[in-house]
Parts: structure tokens; sequence; C-alpha cells
């Protein structure tokens, strides 16, 4: 047997230096798949899926592109920070732009200002209100309070609002009894060096608390652009602190209030991927509280009240926004009423901010208020016991100024023994981010500099979404997803350069679609190794794509190819080894991290409570020099200590 985990070990390292990654759609934790083994379908709705009004349904019974990230697949990946956790997601496109910077992207946008997916953190919206895109530098979610990500592809606009354009992320954290003790997360390396501390205990029988702090130093490093190295920002200082707070009524009641305060520090050095330029010390900070409450009325009904306050600081060269944010929501799921079970909501969102302009950003407001508001109602109907069931959804969105805006969804979901098969058809509707008001902004686009005089006045851009997808469960160690999709756009925000003049005009002009397959494999050979191999094709046809800005996510106008590899060998009782490989080209390679990347992870469980671990990444960057990649591999040690 040892040798033949020997064998399987090397045969692994040739396999994911030719090709990459994975998806675990299905992973599941080892402590969840025994307590799901014993719930049936039903019951199941209630477990993996707390998403708002997706909640009382099981993921795996959705007419939809999806993955789940557990605790456990994000402690194998190796990784620091969520985006990192991201990259071996089937669909997402993850690059580092800069120290502080990262470009995320869902079936073919990316940018560092990325619009086009809603991220959430414990249903709470993170997406910059003036942005319209995750600001991750502000956020500095520590991983460790991470208890799994949801992904899920493709437009839940009729669920999650016009934000959730092409796919929704949202990521779980742990509850206080989850973060019961103590413990600590030491990690060093060629990166920096950063430090995790939690402690949580009982308040009463019924209630529990958990408190968190983390502090990280990051020097920085250099990236290949375009064939040359350029040299990133420098001295990335971040520090957060964060509470949770649980009450429970085993009968019908939960409450949840928890809060985070976080704040970073960097010394930038006009940062790739980054299109305004800045050459100085900037400083962000992000802070929210939130209160949740959530009653079970019966065996599949239950309502939720969930309201939330954050504020945050961004600067970007010379501009700084704060900005305001009090958004609430209520979910009601109704019991089986024949064949239909209903669910529906609403919503509101209050926004205020103040805007510092400098030398190169002008605008006609210094502050703008705003209140949305939302409803929708969805309903799942049974054609077929057992077998068929029919979702459609609508959800009307109101944004100050605007016109309302339907988002409508029609999903088939067919289930026989083993096998899923699903169509779905979802029209999105989206007004450009604030980022666009009166003003102008002075940016840098491919070495030259631009003046962009914005104005309000632009269309709501709109998507009609067609997919399809196959789900198959051949054995308990051999699953397979398969997903497909065509997008059409229209009215999409693009600009208009002129170089006589050296400006750039937003208007309401592209239009194209975007096509593309999606397939993931989850495999267990043997016990102690699990293979989970995703290849991500996908083509985006635009007319008359000019040039971009970097960072806000334009279309490639090619085929994009997404391999990734991802191999969990368990050497020994107390000892792991995780590989993960990937590759990822493009002929129009915008803000894309392209070419091969290879990470490894070693870890020795040496005590129950101590856990250490060596992790490698980008360690190919020395033989292929992708663009957007760091210029050199790095290696860190993480020790982690529960007491």
């Amino acid at each position: 047997m040892i040798r033949l985990r020997l064998a399987v070990v090397a045969l692994s390292l040739i396999l994911l230096a030719m090709v990459a990654g994975t998806a675990p759609s299905f992973a599941e934790d080892k402590d969840v798949s025994a307590e799901l083994e014993k719930l049936d379908l039903e019951d199941l709705l209630q477990v993996e899926m707390i998403s708002p009004s997706e909640r009382k349904q099981s993921l795996e019974n959705i007419a939809g592109s999806y993955t789940i990230l557990t605790e456990d697949d994000i402690k194998r990946s190796g990784a620091k920070t969520v985006p990192e956790a991201l990259r071996t997601v089937p669909g997402i496109v993850v690059t580092r732009t800069d120290t502080d910077k990262w470009a995320i992207g869902v079936r073919g946008f990316s940018g560092t200002f990325n619009s086009k997916q809603l991220i959430l953190v414990d249903n709470r919206p993170i997406t910059s209100p003036y942005f319209h895109g995750v600001i991750w530098s502000s956020q500095n979610l520590p991983i460790q309070a991470v208890k799994r990500i949801e992904v899920i592809r493709g437009p839940w606009t009729s669920l999650w609002g016009s934000e959730s354009f092409n796919g929704v992320i949202n990521i779980i954290t742990k509850s206080a009894a989850e973060m019961q003790g103590t413990q600590s997360v030491t990690t060093a390396g060629t990166e920096g060096i950063s430090q995790f501390i939690r402690k949580g205990g009982h308040i009463s029988e019924n209630a529990t608390m958990a408190v968190y702090a983390k502090g990280e130093y990051e020097p920085g490093k250099n990236y290949h652009i375009r064939g040359r190295t350029e040299k990133g920002s420098t001295d990335w200082i971040t520090g957060s602190g964060g509470f949770r707070a649980d009450w429970l009524n085993a009968y019908t009641d939960q409450f949840s209030l928890q809060g985070q305060i976080a704040g970073s520090t960097i010394t930038e050095n006009s940062p790739p991927g980054n299109p305004f330029s800045a050459n100085k010390d900037k400083s962000d900070y992000n802070g929210y509280v939130q209160i949740l409450w959530d009653r079970k009325t019966g065996a599949r009904s239950g309502m939720q009240f969930r309201s939330s306050y954050t504020r945050s600081s961004i600067t970007v060269t010379d501009m700084e926004n704060m900005s305001n944010t009090i958004d609430s929501e209520f979910i009601y799921s109704n019991e089986q009423l024949d064949d239909h079970f209903l669910t529906f909501g609403i919503g509101g969102k209050y926004f205020w901010d103040q805007f510092n302009q400098g030398e190169n950003v002008q605008v006609t407001n210094d502050s703008i208020y705003r209140l949305d508001f939302s409803a929708f109602a969805k309903d799942r109907i049974t054609l077929i016991d057992e077998k068929l069931f029919l979702t459609i959804g609508l959800k009307l969105d109101y944004s100050g100024g605007s016109d309302l805006a339907p988002q409508p969804t029609a999903r088939l979901l067919y289930m026989e023994d083993d096998e899923e098969y699903w169509l779905a058809y979802s029209y999105a509707n989206r007004k450009p981010g604030f980022w666009l008001r009166d003003g102008n902004y002075r940016v840098r686009v491919r070495e030259r500099e631009y003046t962009m005089d914005f104005t309000d006045d632009l269309d709501n851009e709109k998507l009609n979404s067609f997919e399809a997808g196959y789900r198959k469960l051949f054995s308990e160690t051999l699953k397979l997803d398969v997903s497909l999709y065509l997008n059409s756009y229209d009215q999409m925000v693009t600009f208009n350069f002129d170089d006589s003049t050296n400006t750039a005009t937003p208007y309401s002009g592209l239009s194209g679609v975007s096509y593309g397959t999606e397939i993931a494999l989850d495999w267990q050979p043997y016990s102690f190794l699990t293979l989970r191999p995703s290849v991500d094709i996908s083509n985006q046809d635009f007319q008359d794509v000019p040039a971009g800005i970097p960072g806000f996510s334009p279309p490639l106008n090619s085929a994009l190819y997404n391999i990734k590899l991802q191999a969990l060998i368990d050497l020994a009782e107390d000892w792991e080894l995780d590989l993960f490989t990937s590759y990822l080209n493009s002929m129009d390679s915008k803000d894309l991290s392209t070419g091969f990347g290879f990470d490894v992870r070693l870890a020795w469980q040496a005590r129950q409570d101590l856990l250490l671990e060596l992790i490698g990444n980008n360690l190919l960057t020395n033989v292929y020099q992708g663009n957007y990649s760091p210029s050199e591999p790095s290696c860190s040690v993480r020790l982690t200590w529960d007491f």
C-alpha cells in the first residue's frame, strides 16, 4: 500500500504539471457528510443552502450551476484569503493584479472593479456601492472564520437582484458555537507574516459568543505584465477584529449579532491592473454590524429578518469615497400547498456617501443619497412527484431615480434516480454603477492618460440567459457535473476614446454574446486519493469592442480556456499532500493571469490540537511566465494551535 501511495503521488505530480485544477462542487467535509447520510432529500433543504430565498432548498436540487467549498476544501486548498480559495472553482477566474488587489470574474468577465457578480458575507452584500465591485483590501475577512463558500454561476437576479448579473458568491462564516475555545494561527514566509487569534465561550445555556483578531504584513512583489516585470505596491499592513454572538431556541428561533472592523495601509507604486495613476501611501477601512433573526414556523416554512449597517472608506489615486449603507431584508417561506412551495421577500437599502476629490477627479456632487427597494416571489411547482419541478420567480428592483426593473426567471428540473437534468431562462436588467456619476476622471489606459467625462444619462444593461445542465452520481466515489450557457448582452456600458483630445466618453452601445461549458468531476479512485478536474471553455463575441479601461471588466472578445486539477492525498493518518495546478489561456487577456499555475500544500497533524502546514504557490512561475503572474514563487509555513 505504501508503494501504491508513492506511485500515486509521483503520477499526480506528473499529471498536475501537464493539466489543471478542480471544482469541488460536490465536496462535503467529513463531519457534515456523516450527518447528511442520515437525512432524506427534504431535510437537505435546510442544511446546505442558507443563502437568501433559496435557504430552504437543497443545493443538490437546484436548476442551476453551483459549487460549495466546505471548511475542509478551503483548508486543503492552502488558501490564505477568500480570493485564493475561489481559484479552485470551475467557471471562476481569479487574478491577483497587485499586492492588495484581486480581479474575480464569472463566465468571462473579470476586473478589479468587476460589477458582474454579487458577493455576500453571511447574505450581506460587500460590493462597493460606489464602484459596484469588491475592494478586497478593505474587507480583510480572516479565512479561519469562514465555514464554507457557496458559488452559484449564472444570473440569479430574480432572487438576489440586479447585482447578481453573472453569478453569486456567498461567504458563510462560522457560528459562535463553531468558534469555541482558543485558536492561534501563525503564518510566515516569503510573502510576509500574519497572526490570527480567536476566543469563544458560552454566555448562557443557549447563547454563545466568539471574538477574533488578525494582523498581517506583506512586503509586496513584482509581476509579469505583458512581457515585462512591473513592481507592485509594497508594505501592505492590515488589521481586523470581529465578534459574533448567537442565541438559539431549540424549537423555533435563532438570533445572531455580528460585526467587524478592518483597516489597511499600503505604499502604491502605480500598480498593474489599477487604471488610476498613483504613487503614494494610502489607507482604507471597513466596518459593519449585522443582526439576524431566523424563525422556523413549520417543517419547511420559516421567516428571516436581516439588517446591517456598513461604513467604508476607499482611496483610489487622490480620490477618497466614504460610504454608508443600511441594508435590510425580510424573507418568508410557506409550507407546501398542494404542488406549490412559495417563497417571497422584500428588501430596502439606504445609501449615502461623501466624496473627497483631488487633481485627477472632479465630480458634480460631493455626496449622494439614495434609497432602493426590492421585492421578489418564487414558486416551486411539483409537476411530477419527486421527479419534475418547475420554478418560476420574479424580482422587482427600484433604484432611486430610475424605472422599475423586472428580473424574471423560469427553471425546470428533472430527477431520475442518481441523475438530474435542468434548464433555465433568466432576464437581468441592471443600472450602471455609482462610479458613473456626473464628473470627470483622469485615468491611464495603455500608457496614455485620458479624461473621462461622465453623465448619468446611461441606459440599463440587459441580459438574456439560457442555461442547461446535467448531474450524475455514478457511485459514492464518482460524480459528474456539466453545464452549458448562452448569454446575450445588450446596452452594456463601454467607452469611446478620442486620441485627438485625450478624452473617453461612456455610452450604452456594447452588445454581444457569451457562451460556454463547465465540466467538473469528483473522483476518489482510492480511499486515500481524491481527484477533482474541471474544464471551463467559453467564448465572447462582441461587436466593435473599443479599448477598455483595465479593471472595469471589459469583454474578452475571444475564447477562454480554463483548466484545473486538484489532487488530495492522505499520505498517512497524520499527513496530507495537496496539489493544485491550473492553466488559463485567452487571445485577449485583459486583467487575466494567463499561463500555468502550480501550488502545493504539505500538512502534518502533529497532535490533535496542533497542525503544521508548508504551502508553496506559483511554483512554475520561473518556468512559464504568464501575464499578471508573480515574478517569483512563494513559500510559507502555517501553524494552527487549538487550546
